[in-house]
């Protein structure tokens, strides 16, 4: 079905398709954009309410911000090819004039960058003001904590650096990446799972992460000499507790790949088999 369309890329078809897509999921859309802004409100407003010294530190502030990002991004992900799941819609949709690819590069496109955009813009836009609440209701009512030291006002968490206090995270980005890992499989699990796709892709990472704790715990861990442990991704260590602690590691650059591989890779690996699971339904 739609073959003739499967051989390469056409930028006005493309435009065409994301104009068709707009079109008929606007409302869904804009109808979101309240209610994270709602939830978010509620949520930082009851913080606020509930910490009299300190609501919303740069900490509290990450970690809403990460745990909504997850929350509704793997959420999206999972209906961005729900069109699938209907007949009479998947048909009409495996129908339009329009490559494999393109139909990717359109639900990457809305559903990955277009949706952290927004994310990001609705998260600030309720953030900087109720940090700025926050800040003025400590000013009028103590500046102070109940030993006497004074409290500092509460910066505006910021997301290009990272989560506050880790230093990884800082440099690479590592809850960031971890997301769009995620994400990229609640994608791939739009187009597999026909129904209930956020629920049996959730199973399916739950089941994933079991088989590789398993492996690592049952196989890897059983092959290494008796009293080694591995400590890191990339480093093995024997008595890591004395003064006679040895250790292995990978070399930095060999390090370097194999994290780089793993937290690149991986969405690219996702969003290729999104890639040919759609050419596969419209043979």
């Amino acid at each position: 079905m739609n073959h003739q369309y499967n051989q390469h890329f056409s930028m006005k078809r493309w435009s065409s398709l994301l104009a068709l897509h707009w079109a008929g999921n606007r409302k869904r859309y804009l109808l979101s954009l309240p209610a994270m802004l709602g939830l978010l409100v509620i949520w930082e407003g009851f913080l606020v309410i509930m910490d009299r010294y300190s609501p919303l530190n740069d900490g509290m502030q990450a970690v809403t911000y990460y745990s909504g990002l997850l929350a509704v991004g793997t959420l999206y992900g999972s209906t961005i090819f729900s069109d699938l799941g209907s007949k009479s819609k998947g048909i009409a949709w495996l129908a339009t004039p329009a490559s494999a690819l393109e139909k990717l590069l359109c639900a990457l496109l809305f559903a990955v960058l277009a949706f952290f955009v927004v994310y990001n813009l609705v998260f600030y836009l309720v953030d900087i003001p109720m940090v700025e609440l926050g800040n003025r209701l400590i000013e009028r009512q103590h500046r102070v904590w109940a030993g006497g030291y004074p409290i500092e006002a509460n910066p505006v968490f910021n997301v290009f650096k990272g989560m506050p206090g880790d230093g990884l995270d800082r440099g690479h980005h590592i809850y960031l990446c971890f997301y769009f890992m995620v994400q990229s499989a609640f994608v791939l699990g739009s187009v597999y799972f026909e129904r209930f796709a956020f629920v049996k892709t959730v199973v399916a990472v739950l089941l994933c992460i079991l088989f590789f704790a398993l492996l690592e715990e049952q196989v890897i861990h059983a092959t290494l000499p008796n009293g080694w442990n591995q400590s890191l991704f990339s480093e093995w260590m024997s008595s890591g507790d004395t003064l006679r602690a040895k250790a292995v590691r990978l070399s930095p650059v060999a390090s370097l790949v194999l994290v780089g591989l793993l937290i690149y890779g991986t969405p690219l690996v996702f969003w290729t088999a999104a890639y040919f699971r759609i050419k596969e339904k419209e043979v």
